[in-house]
């Protein structure tokens, strides 16, 4: 499929969009009241599964010719590291406040120095390092994952059949069944003690990603109802509260059955509404961003508001929350124009040749 038939995806792009926005109401919940979202963490293993079908999409054909590997690698870091990097920086603004505001608390300047220093590597945690880059800013533990299926699929893309493919994703769900029996939740692989499990979470689900790719028509049905019911449907799955007892079930049937399911339906209706459809492109567009820097800004505006405002201990939910969301859109789209855009395009320009 050449670039100009290559289509959209705009229900895809709305769920990326309410998927990180469920992220955030679990990392700064004081913004949200009593609102949560219980299996928000799940969106990541969304997000995997995004990554290998938009993957598959943009790249698959090029990789599978060959010669274009290290082009590949340097695209995705062009694509990840700009904003990856801002979000280390509020992670340092935001960790700064914390040591100003109780300098015998649990950071130290050595702390910082050192998490800044190795977040700037995208080092993930490993044993023997005490903090690292997403000690910062939570979050971007889930890119070296991410990166790792990349490469991954990029240098073995020859050997890919469906066989390997469904290979991979068996011995990756049953790491996630060991994973959700053992620590009793798939909410893993952020640290040193089962960063094994991060790398189930997004096997199974980047590699479901190219098989979906590689199966599912390309065929689309314009329907305004059913792409809104797929960002709905997603929202109750990430929202929903299920008894211990059915949980393990739960998230193991949302992330190896539920979640593609779902694609299946998002990659074929797409919203009819022109203004929908750009508001989808957009939100899909800034979902990244805000999922990157909710953590850091959310950590560096609680105290100011608190101490400029003077709110009291239980904020109100609904005017907090939405001032909050729309905040990080916005910031997150001028970011976007004014500095991950144009620093990618001089990437692109120093290593890519313009690509």
């Amino acid at each position: 499929m050449s670039a100009a038939e290559r289509r959209s995806y705009l229900t895809l792009d709305g769920m990326r969009a309410i998927g990180a926005f469920l992220v955030v109401t679990r990392h700064v919940p004081d913004f949200f009241g009593g609102f949560r979202a219980p299996e928000s963490y799940l969106a990541v293993d969304l997000f995997y599964l995004v990554s290998g079908f938009v993957v598959a999409h943009a790249y698959g054909e090029r990789l599978a010719k060959g010669g274009f590997f290290w082009t590949f690698f340097k695209t995705r870091i062009i694509r990840l590291y700009p904003f990856y990097l801002i979000g280390i920086a509020l992670g340092v603004a935001a960790t700064v406040l914390t040591i100003v505001q109780s300098p015998h608390g649990w950071w130290t300047w050595g702390k910082l120095a050192e998490a800044a220093g190795i977040g700037l590597f995208m080092i993930p945690m490993v044993p023997g390092l005490s903090v690292n880059g997403s000690t910062l800013d939570g979050p971007v533990w889930t890119l070296f994952p991410e990166l790792v299926a990349n490469m991954a699929y990029a240098a073995a893309i020859r050997f890919m059949t469906m066989t390997v493919l469904a290979i991979i994703m068996v011995v990756c769900a049953a790491g996630l069944v060991f994973a959700e029996f053992h620590y009793g939740t798939l909410d893993v692989g952020y640290g040193a003690w089962n960063s094994w499990a991060g790398l189930a979470r997004v096997g199974y689900s980047f590699f479901a990603g190219v098989v979906m790719f590689r199966v599912l028509s390309d065929k689309m049905v314009v329907s305004e109802l059913a792409s809104w019911g797929c960002l709905a449907l997603l929202a109750l799955i990430l929202g929903f509260t299920p008894s211990n007892a059915i949980a393990p079930w739960y998230e193991l049937g949302v992330i190896t059955v539920g979640f593609p399911a779902l694609m299946a339906l998002a990659v074929r209706f797409e919203p009819k509404s022109a203004l929908t459809g750009r508001a989808f492109s957009y939100l899909g567009l800034v979902s990244y961003g805000v999922y990157i820097i909710h953590q850091p800004i959310g950590h560096l505006l609680r105290p100011t508001l608190e101490r400029v405002v003077h709110l009291p201990h239980g904020w109100p939910a609904l005017p907090w929350a939405i001032g909050f969301l729309a905040f990080l859109v916005l910031t997150a789209g001028l970011l976007d124009r004014f500095y991950d855009g144009p620093v990618r395009k001089q990437l692109r320009a120093r290593f890519l040749g313009g690509k």
